[in-house]
């Protein structure tokens, strides 16, 4: 057999001795720690990154362009060459609160949106007209009488004129914000009207008592839990509802009167919740002019005094953050998800909103 110079077998390498032997694990160990330590202040560093471009895009609003009003939305173009501009806002969809968005990422449905929207258009002095395209069977009374006053403040501090476009629906609240504009034009077939309020209340009592299912209070007070679906409303909770209904109501009455200059027992007969026809509310003073867009945009170049003005429409486009906080917002369960598809709404609150079809509602 072969042997090296050291005299091992082999004429390979020199045997490890014991001490070597014990201290090669520790060396392979030393060597890990750098790589685990390393791969923790990356994930960190990952982790700092992203919440600083959620606190970006959250503080620039998350809107098409930034966090002021005057970029959060884009002008799409309509018609015309001037160099005055008329403004087209939309306001489509049911009107709601401004719970659950950010600053520069409100629908134009909701007060803090329309009021963006009419800020951006304030701040151009380009503007000369604006026109509120209604496609919106109202919504929550608080969320309307806000976008009137917006409507109202936009028309007292600039004296530019607010002309109304109606869409497809302009009913119940989406009529209550139309009705300050300095002018109204509808389609014939436009559905508009439904001039009321309500409250909508769950009555599941029959069907707890046939499951044997009984809901239990410890409450403050008698009227506390006035509205329990799992009860009948009793008389006196029936009449405090009906208080706050009627106080809306008169509201309600009281904007059409003023915007419309109408007498008030004439409007009272109109308000009964049914709905019209554009044609129809052209006969009964509820609109000026039936017409289109276009007809809109003309009405609004003659108050405003300026010729063939361009026509933009405010478009806002979602940004990171709108994303972003739509993918993070808890989603309802999916029964609540399923009625909401369906148009039912039992929220207790007051509503100006066309709701047909929905069982135990009437506008």
């Amino acid at each position: 057999m072969a042997h090296d110079d050291n005299g091992s077998p082999g004429g390979g390498m020199p045997e490890r001795s014991p001490e070597n032997t014990q201290n090669a694990p520790e060396r392979k160990k030393r060597r890990k720690w750098p790589w685990v330590v390393g791969g923790i202040a990356a994930f960190i560093f990952l982790g700092l990154v992203v919440a600083g471009a959620v606190a970006v895009a959250i503080l620039a609003g998350g809107g098409g362009g930034g966090g002021s009003s005057a970029s959060n939305y884009t002008e799409e173009y309509v018609s015309g060459e001037g160099d005055e501009k008329v403004a087209v806002v939309p306001v489509e969809g049911t009107i709601t609160a401004d719970l659950g968005g950010t600053a520069g990422a409100l629908p134009t449905t909701t007060p803090g949106g329309l009021t963006e929207a009419l800020e951006q258009a304030a701040d151009d002095d380009s503007v000369e007209a604006v026109i509120l395209e209604i496609n919106s069977p109202g919504g929550g009374v608080t969320a309307s009488a806000e976008m009137r006053d917006a409507i109202i403040d936009f028309k007292e501090e600039t004296d530019r004129p607010v002309v109304v476009s109606m869409a497809d629906t302009a009913a119940s609240g989406g009529y209550y914000i139309a009705a300050p504009a300095d002018e109204i034009v509808a389609y014939e077939s436009t559905l508009t009207g439904s001039l009321g309020v309500y409250i909508g209340l769950l009555n599941i009592s029959e069907a707890a008592e046939e499951y044997g299912i009984t809901q239990e209070y410890v409450r403050s007070g008698e009227f506390k839990t006035m509205g329990d679906p799992f009860r009948e409303l009793s008389e006196d909770e029936r009449e405090i509802f009906q208080s706050i209904v009627d106080q809306d109501y008169d509201e309600f009455v009281d904007v059409i009167v003023e915007g419309r200059d109408l007498p008030e027992n004439e409007v009272r007969e109109l308000a009964d919740g049914r709905v019209y026809s554009g044609l129809q509310a052209q006969e009964l003073g509820l609109v000026d002019e039936i017409g289109d867009l276009d007809r809109a945009s003309n009405i609004a170049s003659e108050m405003a005094e300026v010729e063939d003005p361009t026509v933009v429409r405010y478009v806002q486009e979602p940004g990171f953050g709108s994303l972003l906080m739509a993918r993070l917002q808890p989603q309802p369960p999916e029964a609540v998800q399923v009625l909401e598809a369906a148009g039912v709404r039992f929220s207790g609150q007051p509503q100006y909103l066309y709701a047909p079809g929905v069982p135990g509602i009437r506008s």
